[in-house]
């Protein structure tokens, strides 16, 4: 019997973004579950400059070094953790393409597309996706909208970092979270914030799995906040027990699948590999309506699509597996 190659990994985690604390545990996550003798993983803690707090054994490397320095290491695959900033807006991707390196997830181009929150969506409504009413704002003196029903958030932002939702807001409340918002010192890359109309519904997220006409959709999550201000909240995502995952969701067969159905257009759109995750509210009738797609979605204990793999008998060792394999594949 021929023995298998082990394969050489270069986990990346960390990075300077606001998400820097959340890619740390991914990155923990993903590095305890490639397992030896079959993965040899290397850890590295990519920033501007070294941080206080690290993973034990992670390797810094500047950014301006990253390319070079794994190229000359001989990996055989890399695996990004880098939530946010650089990590996720196709940077990363860019330089990793440049090198010949492959990597897990989604090519520079959809990175870039899906991290510009208002771009993206302007694609998705082409694509056939109901998407909320939403403006660019710029100016901390823009008037109030959508009668004070609104969410504000970073136009390139994640992990509800920087989000502020409003119900019935004065000029004084709008004034307070708009100015907050655009004086923001953690946007480095895009100092907008993008102003959505409030909708009301059941927030769902619905995983996909691979690429091309392979991919496949997971089963889609209805996510039920129990900590933080009563949304899917940086509190709720992240803190223990801070949202309940519900597999399947309290929504007809029919509404599922048209979830799942957006949520493979979307990857498909924008050309994603390896997994993404697209997040919707569905409103009273049953209709969708698109959020997000994360290109980089977490991968914590606490996160959505280790629960759906599982939902469908897939182990998170097997997952994180498949998608090193599918990299080196590609």
């Amino acid at each position: 019997m021929t023995k298998k190659k082990t394969l050489r990994v270069a986990l990346l985690l960390g990075g300077d973004s606001s998400e820097r604390a959340i890619s740390l545990l991914t990155g923990v996550a993903l590095r305890d579950a490639l397992r030896a003798p079959r993965f040899d993983v290397e850890v590295f803690d990519v920033a501007s400059h070294p941080q206080k707090e690290s993973v034990d054994g992670a390797t810094f490397l500047g950014w301006n070094a990253l390319a070079a320095d794994l190229k000359s290491r001989g990996f055989d695959v890399v695996l990004n953790a880098l939530h946010g900033g650089w990590g996720e807006d196709g940077t990363v991707q860019t330089l990793l393409e440049v090198a010949g390196l492959p990597f897990v997830g989604t090519p520079a181009l959809g990175s870039r597309v899906a991290m510009d929150k208002a771009l993206c969506k302007l694609l998705m409504r082409e694509n056939g996706l109901v998407v909320p009413r939403g403006e660019i704002v710029s100016d901390a003196n823009a008037p109030l909208l959508y009668s004070g029903n609104c969410v504000v958030k970073p136009n390139d932002g994640g992990s509800s970092v920087g989000v502020s939702i409003l119900r019935n807001a004065t000029e004084a409340q709008w004034r307070d979270v708009l100015q907050n918002a655009l004086s923001d010192e953690d946007r480095v890359l895009d100092s907008r914030v993008l102003v959505e109309e409030l909708i009301d519904g059941v927030e769902v997220s619905a995983p996909v799995l691979g690429a091309g006409a392979s991919s496949q959709a997971l089963p889609v999550i209805e996510i039920v906040p129990k900590l933080g201000e009563g949304w899917y909240d940086f509190e709720a995502k992240y803190a223990t027990g801070g949202s309940q995952h519900l597999i399947p969701p309290r929504l007809p067969v029919e509404v599922q699948e048209r979830v799942r159905e957006y949520s493979k257009r979307a990857h498909l759109v924008l050309g994603c590999r390896g997994v993404s995750r697209s997040d919707f509210i569905v409103k009273a009738d049953g209709t969708p309506v698109f959020l997000e797609t994360n290109t980089l979605p977490g991968m914590t204990s606490t996160s959505l699509v280790p629960d759906a793999a599982r939902a469908m008998g897939l182990s998170f060792p097997q997952l994180v597996e498949r998608l090193v394999m599918s990299a080196l594949e590609n």
